[in-house]
């Protein structure tokens, strides 16, 4: 988990561990261990986490970076409560767009969306080859 910014405050990084139910419910975690870690950007705080996850429940990562512009990108992993990687989608120019892993985990990308606050003009969490398969 990360949340640091740059010495002159242009550039700022946020990376977060959210845990998500079968059920739609989306929290943070509490770890069972917390170390401190080197931040990304000089100002700031950044630790490795190790969080036990439930059966049920996904582990969400999310990785957010703010650049000069203030444009934000990154990405949202989706994980299994034994750490396979399940889903991955992109963040950038305010669409949340699919990259990799199975699509019937998108609705788990959506609902943190939503949980953050994210602003997002349009989604595609669905890859071209799922939608010429469903016509």
């Amino acid at each position: 988990m990360e949340r640091s910014k740059s010495r002159s405050g242009k550039h700022a990084v946020r990376d977060l561990v959210l845990l998500a139910s079968s059920k739609g419910e989306v929290r943070e975690p509490h770890p069972r261990l917390q170390q401190p870690a080197r931040p990304i950007y000089s100002r700031g705080e950044a630790y490795h986490v190790y969080i036990d996850v439930p059966e049920g429940w996904y582990l969400v990562q999310v990785h957010l970076v703010r650049n000069l512009r203030g444009h934000v990108k990154g990405y949202i992993e989706v994980y299994s409560n034994t750490g396979e990687k399940l889903f991955r989608a992109v963040y950038r120019k305010l669409k949340l767009r699919y990259s990799e892993g199975n699509p019937q985990y998108a609705w788990i990308v959506q609902r943190v969306a939503d949980y953050l606050k994210l602003p997002v003009k349009n989604i595609n969490l669905v890859p071209h080859s799922y939608r010429s398969m469903k016509k």
